[in-house]
């Protein structure tokens, strides 16, 4: 789920840059081609140009927040201690360990004081949470 929310951020990032770099092509030239008018206070040209820039900086500080929070989480989830029971199928006998939920790495992991630990074909592997 947080997978598709990543690649769904990425995507709008890449969409949000080409558009605001369109958008500051057409201005340029818009401004090349145009003759300056006389100075006023505050044009409505100069009111737009205020609120694209908000809404540009708002839109970069929205996602960066959210790009923060998915690392948060997942810096989190990583290194969440679990409760791993490894169960031998022959004989039944069970042996526990605790390992940080992202040293597990498919039939292997490394437990919390260091130890490497391989599982045998007949062996099976249980995580839940401490």
């Amino acid at each position: 789920m947080i997978w598709y929310c990543a690649m769904f951020l990425k995507l709008l990032l890449t969409a949000l840059v080409i558009a605001g770099a369109l958008l500051a092509l057409r201005r340029r030239r818009e401004k090349i081609l145009r003759p300056a008018p006389a100075p006023r206070t505050v044009s409505p040209e100069k009111r737009n140009s205020r609120l694209i820039t908000f809404t540009a900086v708002s839109v970069v500080i929205l996602m960066l927040l959210g790009a923060g929070f998915y690392l948060f989480h997942q810096w989190r989830d990583t290194y969440q201690i679990i409760t791993i029971h490894v169960i031998d199928a022959r004989s039944g006998n069970e042996t526990t360990y605790r390992a940080y939920k992202g040293d597990v790495d498919g039939r292997s992991f490394q437990t919390t004081d260091g130890r490497r630990v391989t599982l045998a074909e007949v062996e099976r592997l249980e995580m839940g949470g401490d």
